[in-house]
C-alpha cells in the first residue's frame, strides 16, 4: 500500500510540473491544471500500476559485491598483464560451459554483464540455463569466479 501512495504522489508531481511547463507558470489556470493532473494520475496508475516490491532482497550487501569486483577485476587485470608480458605466453584460451542458476532476469542479465569486465573472461554464447565463457587460460578459475558472482548478486537481488 505504501508504495501505491509513494508511485501516486511520484507520478501526481511529476505531472504536475509538467503541467506548470506547459502553461508557462502562469498561475492563472492552476485549478485546471489540480484536475486534469489528478485525472491523469489516476489513468496512469490504472494503466501502468506500481510495481510490487519484492522480498529477500538485501540491497546492504552491494558495497561489499562492489569490492569483491573491484578486487577481482585488480587480480585479473595483473593476471592479464603478468600473462602477456611473460615471454613463454602462458595462454591456452578455451571455452568453459556453465550453468546459470539465477532465474531472474535481472540478475541473469547483470551477471553476465558482470563477467564481462572481468580480465580473462568473456561471453560467448548463452542458452536456456547455461553459458559459455571463453576464458584465456586452464588454471583461471572461472567456475568459482560465475559461481561466486551469482551468489552475490542474487543476495541482493533476491533470488
Amino acid at each position: 500500500m505504501i508504495g501505491y501512495v509513494r508511485a501516486a504522489v511520484v507520478r501526481f508531481l511529476v505531472l504536475l510540473l509538467l503541467w506548470w511547463i506547459l502553461a508557462e507558470g502562469d498561475t492563472r489556470f492552476w485549478h485546471y491544471g489540480l484536475v486534469a493532473t489528478a485525472v491523469a494520475t489516476v489513468v496512469s496508475l490504472r494503466a501502468l500500476p506500481p510495481a510490487r516490491p519484492r522480498t529477500g532482497r538485501r540491497p546492504w550487501e552491494i558495497p561489499g559485491l562492489a569490492g569483491w569486483f573491484l578486487l577481482a577485476l585488480l587480480r585479473g587485470g595483473i593476471d592479464v598483464a603478468r600473462r602477456a608480458l611473460d615471454p613463454r605466453m602462458p595462454i591456452s584460451p578455451h571455452t568453459r560451459r556453465l550453468p546459470i542458476r539465477s532465474g531472474a532476469p535481472p540478475a541473469r542479465r547483470l551477471a553476465l554483464w558482470m563477467i564481462n569486465l572481468m580480465p580473462g573472461t568473456l561471453v560467448s554464447d548463452e542458452g536456456e540455463d547455461w553459458v559459455d565463457l571463453h576464458v584465456l587460460a586452464e588454471d583461471i578459475d572461472a567456475e568459482q569466479a560465475w559461481a561466486g558472482l551469482e551468489r552475490r548478486l542474487g543476495r541482493i537481488i533476491g533470488t
